[in-house]
């Protein structure tokens, strides 16, 4: 007789994900302020910044990761050549970007579980960047091609991809993968993500909440 409750407990997963980390997003998105109706061109300029100190390092951390495990099943996305694309429409030489900080206070990865926590966040905010390419557009005149990129993403591939996504997901407990592992990778990428996002210095050097 099959084990239906370990079906539906490996078939949880990515449930399980959404739910524990929804109090975090919940709070990064509101540190963000992209939806806040104030949002101008400096601001978003600012978040962009702070997305491609956080997006270039871990972005390397991941592909070292998973190219020394087994194949994921898709291929990587590099989104901080995306942000980066977005900070030159948006005014920025190329010295001035590869002057800004890198973020060291990230989530260590060093397991495929590590992976699948850390790719849960940073696909999932291609889900997101849908709903906010219409708005970037209304308000501050930007459109992929130029200044909203890194947020338009794969524009009507978003969800084909995010399905796959989630479909490697829901796997990875029948193959051994810690559950929690993964659900606590995923809040430590969304928590480095705050703390990077949290504060900036403004040219005068004081402190300045995104």
């Amino acid at each position: 007789m099959p084990n239906t409750m370990s079906g539906l407990e490996e078939a949880s997963l990515p449930r399980l994900l959404k739910r524990d980390t929804a109090a975090v997003h919940r709070d990064l998105e509101d540190q963000l302020g992209l939806l806040d109706p104030g949002l101008d061109v400096h601001r978003y300029r600012r978040v962009l910044e702070r997305f491609y100190g956080f997006y270039v390092p871990v972005e390397i951390d991941v592909a070292r990761l998973a190219a020394a495990e087994r194949p994921l099943g898709f291929p990587l996305r590099a989104r901080a050549e995306l942000i980066e694309r977005d900070l030159l429409a948006c005014g920025l030489s190329p010295a001035q970007i590869a002057a800004l900080p890198l973020c060291s206070d990230r989530p260590e990865l060093s397991c495929l579980e590590d992976v699948a926590g850390c790719l849960y966040v940073l696909e999932g905010a291609c889900l997101g960047g849908q709903a906010l390419t219409p708005l970037l557009s209304r308000r501050l005149g930007l459109t992929k091609d130029v200044g909203a990129a890194f947020f338009a993403g794969d524009e009507e591939r978003t969800m084909p991809r995010w399905t796959i996504v989630v479909a490697w997901l829901d796997g990875l407990p029948r193959t051994g993968a810690s559950t929690s592992r993964i659900i606590g990778t995923a809040k430590a990428t969304f928590d480095g993500l705050a703390r990077w996002t949290a504060l900036t210095r403004d040219n005068h050097g004081r402190s300045d909440r995104l």
